[in-house]
């Protein structure tokens, strides 16, 4: 078995969930984006505070509170692409000599405090996680349990605060040492996010295999709303990238193209090794060109029926799909170290494996409020997604 570390950056915050909040009513109607980057609120996608505030003339908080009727939080949890899908990837492999650290930071505050005393009931290691000046960050989640033909929809307003100060001058040589290093969602944190060709460059240099999982770059949205997103700071990025997992409304403004496939043409042809695509509730894609994965064409595949069956027998068990995607970037990495660390060589991993492990991690993440899942003893996470990974297998008839 061989031993493996895992370097983590990008975006940590406080998920705040309003998990009962009907989009359909006037409150969140009249916040409604009449046009891309101007700071209104769009079901699936993410805004800043800021602009919002921009967009409607009023106040923050005076804005929450029209939308979620005065109510608090459902609840509070740990969220961030990054720290969530390492923290999935962590437990799925708790049995393995595996060994994650988060690098990133938080503002010296309550917030920050709290969100250290999750992940301390993690595997993860965070003595690289600092405190810089600023807020730590923030999302308040406005969940819709009956959209999406009642499969549930969220939309996210953030706030940055302290990560505005982190960059990657905050990075020791040990993240650039590490057998793996996973980059994610980091248009979330903007100094990481302007020189990533630069952080995947030096890692692929050091014999590192990179990842990269991205978010909604509200940022670059602004900036020029009709033009494609660049991949942090350009094009040259994605040839240092062996994994990149996105959602399709990232796929879509990231290619800067409409057409299904000119989109996937774009990341066939950009140099990186392999990718996913995930639609929500909908079948997913994934490609591989034989980098670090065995080499797939693209394959479309489907979301967990095992999931779609729990929750059609027991519809109390539904949570909400807050974290789903970061879940299931975190079950696709948990596979590829999985293999790595049981002997496998890259070029000749199973994508097919990454895909059962995401299904799994994606969907298991509908039965909590929130992200972040917190065992109540080791590898009781990493058994619950087993069984729908096995599930999985059989579905896609890959025993």
């Amino acid at each position: 078995m061989k031993k493996l570390s895992v370097a983590v950056t990008g975006c940590s915050l406080v998920d705040s969930l309003y998990a009962n909040v009907n989009t359909s009513a006037g409150a969140f109607q009249s916040l409604r984006s009449k046009k891309n980057g101007d700071g209104g609120l769009k079901e699936g996608e993410l805004t800043f505070a800021d602009a919002l505030e921009k967009f409607s003339g009023k106040k923050y908080d005076k804005i929450l509170e029209a939308l979620t009727n005065g109510e608090k939080p459902t609840a509070r949890n740990l969220g961030g692409p990054a720290i969530v899908g390492a923290i999935n990837a962590a437990q799925a492999l708790y049995s393995l000599p595996v060994e994650f650290s988060f690098y990133g930071a938080t503002g010296k505050d309550e917030k920050g405090k709290f969100i250290r005393s999750i992940i301390k009931k993690t595997p993860v290691d965070i003595k690289n996680y600092v405190e810089v000046k600023g807020d730590t960050p923030g999302t308040d989640v406005i969940s819709d349990p009956a959209a999406n033909n009642g499969k549930g929809e969220r939309t996210f307003i953030n706030t940055i605060g302290a990560c505005y100060n982190y960059t990657p001058s905050d990075l020791p040589e040990s993240f650039y040492k590490s057998d793996i290093v996973w980059v994610g969602a980091t248009a979330l944190v903007p100094g990481l996010h302007t020189k990533l060709s630069s952080i995947l460059k030096k890692a692929k240099k050091n014999g590192a295999v990179t990842i990269v999982n991205t978010v909604y770059d509200f940022i670059n949205e602004r900036k020029n709303p009709d033009k494609a997103w660049p991949m942090g700071d350009g094009v040259e990025a994605y040839k240092y990238i062996d994994l990149l997992l996105m959602d399709w409304e990232e796929a879509r403004r990231l290619s800067g193209k409409e057409f299904f496939g000119e989109i996937m043409g774009i990341f066939m042809e950009s140099g990186v090794g392999a990718f996913a695509i995930t639609r929500g509730a909908h079948a997913f894609f994934v490609w591989s060109s034989g980098k670090i994965f065995s080499e797939v064409e693209l394959t479309e595949m489907p979301v967990s029926a095992k999931v779609d069956e729990i929750l059609a027998a027991h519809p109390e068990k539904k949570g909400d799909t807050t974290g789903c995607g970061d879940n299931f970037a975190g079950g696709f990495v948990s596979s590829l170290l999985r293999q790595l660390a049981n002997g496998k060589e890259p070029g000749t991993l199973d994508i097919y494996d990454a895909s059962a492990w995401a299904a799994a991690s994606g969907g298991f993440a509908i039965f909590t409020v929130g992200g972040t899942y917190i065992e109540k003893k080791k590898g009781e996470k990493q058994a619950k997604l087993q069984e729908l990974r096995d599930a999985y297998m059989l579905q896609i008839n890959r025993v």
